[in-house]
């Protein structure tokens, strides 16, 4: 297939458990399935689907052991991006995503919360608190790359010269809105 690249994830499940976040029992499908939603989604929002894309492009071709790849020393700027600031976000982001899927179920019988004797349901205000929490950690990640960006756009050709101005560079915070 032409597009097999736009499948990968920029992190994996794995990395989203070694950040202590997430418990290892958390089963890999649903961590999945919550950084798909974060990165083509939240991420696509903050940095261009053109940046994700050639991301996911150089992690394919390191899988598939070709030369240009995101180890390649010509892809540095992007291995930095990737791992220093993206990775943080993503799972942080993961993590919120993953309050809402491991709480509410879609199942043959309708909308459930999983209950046992050994665990108590969480209330929609405790599951609210979880969410910003983790909110916070996503939006100071945000705010991290656009500054990273502003400052480095130049080594980026799929982020243009519009992305900001570095004097006014795009906003995060709690709030969900844009601030910028």
């Amino acid at each position: 297939m032409i597009n097999e690249f736009k499948n990968v994830m920029l992190i994996s499940p794995k990395k989203v458990k070694e950040y202590g976040n997430i418990n290892l029992n958390v089963d890999d499908g649903e961590i999945g399935a919550a950084i798909r939603i974060s990165q083509s989604i939240y991420l696509r929002e903050v940095v261009g689907q053109d940046l994700i894309e050639h991301i996911q492009q150089l992690i394919y071709n390191k899988v598939k052991g070709y030369e240009d790849n995101i180890d390649s020393p010509e892809n540095e700027p992007y291995k930095v991006l990737l791992e220093d600031y993206l990775t943080p976000a993503l799972v942080y982001r993961t993590a919120v995503e993953l309050c809402q899927i491991l709480t509410l179920k879609i199942r043959n019988m309708g909308l459930i919360k999983n209950s046992d004797t050994n665990v108590e349901t969480t209330s929609a205000s405790e599951l609210s608190h979880m969410k910003e929490y983790y909110d916070t950690f996503v939006n100071d990640a945000y705010n991290r790359i656009a500054d990273f960006l502003c400052e480095n756009k130049r080594a980026y050709v799929e982020v243009d010269d519009s992305y900001c101005t570095c004097s006014e560079k795009p906003k995060y915070g709690r709030t969900g809105l844009w601030l910028g």
